[in-house]
């Protein structure tokens, strides 16, 4: 059997709040101090917060249309995580900011579930940008050629908790939803810092990753691993809910399938969103 590679819209959100509109689908990186910050860089995981941003398609994630009061409003604000998008098939990575610098990794599509290469951005320095990578080998972070690259914006992330086997997704300081979780053998220890990297509908719903995987970063996820139940970093769905909210035999993150789908057909969970394990 062969899976299906889903693209990933920008984020589009419904969860009591508006659309509005930017008038530019490249992302501003200026944040208030100059920098892109990583998940890692700053703050305690409770104080960090991401939502709804300019993505892709232009969205700013604002509730214009419908009116949020200033509480809500000053909710989205926070840390922006910007995502890059390699612009053809391969991306070299460097060991520093500069032409000519040794090769970190060369990263290619055909390597990835979803056929894209998607890195977490730390930060940008002239016409180099420093990446979180999506590999599960070697190094975890290198410089790219801003050229090689698109950048987009949002301000989702995600936090799970192995103690309490529960999923927040947070979206600016507002928590989307909190979901018991089931935790695999394939589930990161707490401490770690990833990001969701593809998408993957797989060819069983019922199988233990349910309909839907996202693919986390750290990884080397091969398509054949997602009929197995095995050898897989993901958030997925699962086709045993009873085994929620508890350590299980088979899997990574699994989470109930309304939670799945809400993430996928509703929000539009963008690739790039920062995924931390916390004990």
């Amino acid at each position: 059997m062969t899976l299906t590679r889903l693209g990933v819209a920008a984020a589009v959100v419904a969860l009591a709040l508006g659309n509005g509109c930017s008038g530019s689908n490249e992302a501003d990186l200026s944040l208030p101090d100059g920098t892109v910050r990583s998940p890692d860089d700053t703050g305690t995981a409770g104080d960090r917060a991401s939502g709804t941003g300019d993505g892709e398609n232009g969205q700013d994630g604002r509730d214009d249309e419908d009116g949020a009061d200033e509480e809500d409003s000053s909710a989205l604000d926070g840390e922006a995580f910007i995502v890059a998008h390699a612009v053809d098939d391969s991306l070299v990575v460097r060991d520093s900011a500069q032409e000519g610098a040794d090769e970190v990794a060369t990263l290619s599509a055909d390597d990835e579930v979803s056929g894209k290469i998607v890195c977490l951005v730390v930060q940008q320095i002239g016409t180099w940008v420093q990446v979180e990578l999506p590999t599960g080998e070697g190094e975890r972070r290198g410089w790219v050629a801003r050229d090689d690259v698109t950048l987009s914006r949002h301000r989702f992330r995600i936090e799970v908790s192995r103690s309490d086997h529960s999923m927040t997704l947070y979206t600016g300081r507002l928590a989307a939803f909190t979901a018991p979780v089931g935790l695999g053998p394939d589930a990161p220890g707490a401490g770690e810092s990833l990001f969701i990297k593809d998408l993957v509908k797989t060819p069983d719903p019922t199988s233990p990753y349910g309909e839907y995987a996202y693919g986390l970063s750290g990884s080397d996820n091969d398509l054949n691993a997602f009929t197995t139940g095995n050898g897989v970093l993901a958030v997925h769905g699962t086709g045993d809910p009873s085994g929620l909210g508890k350590d299980v035999r088979y899997g990574s993150i699994a989470v109930g399938t309304e939670y799945v789908n809400q993430m996928v057909d509703t929000i539009g969970l963008p690739l790039g969103t920062p995924v931390e394990i916390v004990e």
